[in-house]
Formats: structure tokens, sequence, C-alpha cells
């Protein structure tokens, strides 16, 4: 098996345990939204510094902007994450990631005159379709979708593909690692200047309770380090392995829902066998979409 393809299957794999564990993070350490996004940041903070271990750091001159715009629309997008995770299954959450392919082919085509496929206005229905399913609860009604807690994760994920955006710009002056490195550093000011204003300086926690957001973003920084090396290889494989991260979840979550059940979520088979015909959906559009390319 060739190396970027295992690259990219550790991505997802790596992934999906981030996501679970940011989502036990929310229900059983930190219950509160200001100090679940600040701890979430400073807890990325020791792996960032490892990065001039690993990488050839250059100073970003002319880039701040770009890497300020960046972790801004990245820091407006977690806040709308942080928001919602108190009152979303991971199991959503993890297939509403894919939004992010038609949010950023609708950026490309108006901020960078990449032309839009006709195709793609049925592979973005079709995506919208698969989120409405996998949002469904045992009441099976579209109440589910338009749920404060559902928006706040689309808000999110438009924000990110923003970000998203500025980090194409930024990556044409520097490599992923110098990225990661001094976002961290532009996102500081976001979370050191407001979120203790916001939290009214009520941010007292223990080590335990830090314990899985170190966790989040251990797997973070492995997954998006496997990720980008696999990418200087093959993009379009890569990126299609990467979205195996909304399945794995869904699997640990039906696993879990049978033998844990307070741990985690719990739902009823049907649930989850629509939830599973809503992420095939939004699989294969959000592959559609990435394959499309330019015309």
């Amino acid at each position: 098996m060739r190396n970027y393809i295992l690259l990219s299957l550790l991505a997802a794999v790596s992934f999906a345990i981030s996501g679970i564990f940011n989502k036990l993070a929310s229900k059983h350490a930190i219950k509160e939204r200001w100090p679940l996004l600040f701890y979430y940041y400073v807890t990325f903070f020791p792996f960032a510094l490892l990065i001039p271990f690993i990488a050839k750091l250059e100073f970003p001159a002319g880039n701040w902007l770009t890497l300020f715009l960046y972790s801004f629309f990245f820091f407006l997008g977690n806040i709308c994450f942080f928001t919602a995770i108190f009152k979303t299954d991971v199991s959503v959450l993890a297939p509403f990631f894919q939004l992010q392919a038609v949010f950023i082919a609708i950026l490309a085509f108006l901020f960078l005159g990449e032309r839009f496929p006709i195709t793609n206005y049925l592979w973005i229905a079709l995506i919208l379709a698969g989120v409405v399913l996998v949002s469904l609860d045992e009441r099976m009604t579209l109440k589910s979708f338009f749920r404060k807690k559902t928006l706040l994760i689309i808000f999110m994920q438009f924000f990110h593909a923003l970000a998203n955006l500025y980090a194409g710009f930024a990556l044409k002056a520097m490599d992923f690692w110098n990225l990661n490195l001094w976002s961290t550093v532009a996102s500081s000011f976001f979370v050191l200047l407001f979120v203790p204003l916001l939290a009214e300086f009520k941010l007292k926690v223990s080590f335990k309770q830090l314990k899985p957001l170190l966790i989040v973003n251990f797997f973070s920084f492995i997954g998006a380090t496997s990720l980008f090396a696999a990418f200087q290889t093959n993009l379009t494989i890569s990126s299609a392995i990467s979205m195996l991260t909304a399945p794995i979840v869904l699997f640990i979550s039906v696993i879990l829902s049978k033998f844990r059940p307070e741990f985690l979520e719990h739902h009823t088979a049907k649930v989850y066998v629509v939830r599973t015909i809503g992420i095939m959906l939004i699989l294969l559009a959000a592959l559609k979409i990435s394959l499309g390319g330019q015309k």
C-alpha cells in the first residue's frame, strides 16, 4: 500500500478520535463554552512548539494580514462550534464538516475566478439532503434540522471555509508548518484578549479536565501532519480517503451507544440507519465536487 494512502487513513482515524474526545470533553470535563474554547487553544500550544524542531521557520514578513484573517475566521467558526457542541451528537457533527466542500467551491467561484461546473449544483443539493438526514433524531421531523445548534454548525463550516480560503493564500508564501505555527501566534491574540473577558475571567479548571483536550489536540496535530504529508504526493485520493472520518465516528458512536449509552450518545437503530444514508449521500457528493475540478 502506498504511503499517501496510509497517511490519509491515519489522518481520517486521527480526526475521528479528535472529534470524539472533543465531544467527551464538553460532556464530561469542561461544560461551559468559553472555558472549553479557551483551553482548546491553550492545549494546542505545546504541540505548536514542536514545529521549530520539525521544520525550518520563516518569519512571515508580508503575510500577517492573511494570517490574521485566517485566524479570525477560524476563531469565529470555533465560537459557533463550541456553542453547539454541548447539544449536538458527535455523529451529527462529523458529517457536517463536508459542507466546507460546498462553501469552498462557492467562495473559489466568487473570489478566485474558478469556474463552477453546472453539475456541482446537483451535488450541493445532495449534500444538503444528506445534512438534513444526519441531523434527524427519533422524531424524524425537519424541526431537528432547523434548530439553533444545527445552524451554528453550518455557520461554523462557512467561517472555516473562509479561513481555508485565506490559508490557501498564505500557503503560496509559506509551507504548512509555518502556517500552523504563525497562525497559532495570531490566534493567541483573539483567545487571550477576548475569551477571558467573555468568560468574566472564570476559567479555572483542573488538569484532569484538560486531559481530553490534550488528547483532542494530539490527534488533531497527528491528523493534520499526516494529511498534508499525503497531499504532497497525491491530493485527490488523499482528500477522498480523509473523508472517512464521518463513517468512522458514526461506527464508534453506534458501538458506544449499545454498550455505553451514557458515555457519548444514544439513539435507536432507525436513527443511525437514516444518519448512515445521510453520510453516504454527503460523502458521494463531496467527493464529486472535489473531483470536479475546473472547466
